[in-house]
């Protein structure tokens, strides 16, 4: 060990590194892996999207992501698919994308484009501790905290924080606000999916101004991906988001 600590040293020395300066890099990637260790590289999950519970398919939800232990990228589309989509052609894709740290996710951007609509899209300044929104024809910002995250991210991050005691407060950013929001764990159940029968950690995000208001539901033994996830708006429309298939590493050429 001595050894291998010299031969860093004079690495260091050559390289005209101060040595704490490596130590401590080497500390903060440890660290970082440590909190993706259990979240794979890279995946797909697909959703049937329910209209609350009614058993009314409206239509399906694509949800990739992928990592490199340093940066993460991930997409989330929403489109209208049988007699839904003869009524309404909607497509609605939500993208985050950041850095792993050893808290977890660190968002850097999250953006939303929906067909008919102008691209939004939310700006992380973890220097300033501020987060800018824009929606094109509104402007706002607001301030941020160690562990904030945005509404995609949210599904992943609280997976890489499953040891943190809850309730949990934190900021979930949209395109339209930033809203203070509480983190309630409500136990642990089996979830009944189109995928199967799921033991699962079930949790909630809601925000005092109504503008978060969500479950996620984390399987256990399946790297506590989210397979579920059910949204309330503020008018009380629900749209329930049930797991029917789950790939692990890249997809699947014509999937």
């Amino acid at each position: 060990m001595g050894t291998a600590v010299a031969r860093v040293a004079a690495l260091c020395v050559l390289l005209a590194l101060p040595f704490h300066a490596f130590a401590d890099g080497a500390v903060a990637a440890v660290a970082a892996s440590r909190a993706v260790m259990n979240w794979p590289s890279s995946g797909r999950i697909v959703f049937r999207v329910f209209h609350g519970d009614t058993g009314l398919q409206l239509g399906r939800t694509t949800h990739t992501w992928q990592h490199d232990a340093r940066r993460y990228e991930m997409e989330s589309l929403v489109e209208t698919t049988g007699l839904a989509a003869l009524f309404k052609n909607f497509r609605y894709v939500q993208r985050s994308e950041g850095e792993l740290t050893a808290a977890g996710l660190r968002p850097a951007r999250f953006s939303v484009d929906q067909k008919g609509k102008p691209p939004q899209h939310a700006r992380f300044d973890w220097a300033q501790g501020q987060v800018f929104i824009d929606r094109g024809d509104s402007h706002r910002e607001a301030a941020l905290a160690a562990g904030d995250q945005d509404v995609l991210s949210l599904w992943h991050q609280l997976a890489r924080t499953a040891h943190v005691t809850l309730p949990l407060t934190l900021t979930v950013v949209s395109n339209k606000s930033a809203a203070l929001s509480v983190v309630r764990d409500l136990g642990r159940e089996t979830v009944k999916l189109p995928l199967g029968d799921v033991p699962a950690r079930h949790l909630s995000v809601k925000s005092d101004d109504g503008n978060v208001k969500l479950e996620l539901w984390l399987a256990e033994g399946q790297h506590l991906l989210p397979v579920r996830i059910r949204i309330e708006d503020r008018q009380g429309e629900v749209l329930d988001q049930q797991a029917e298939r789950i790939e692990l590493g890249a997809p699947k050429a014509g999937s």
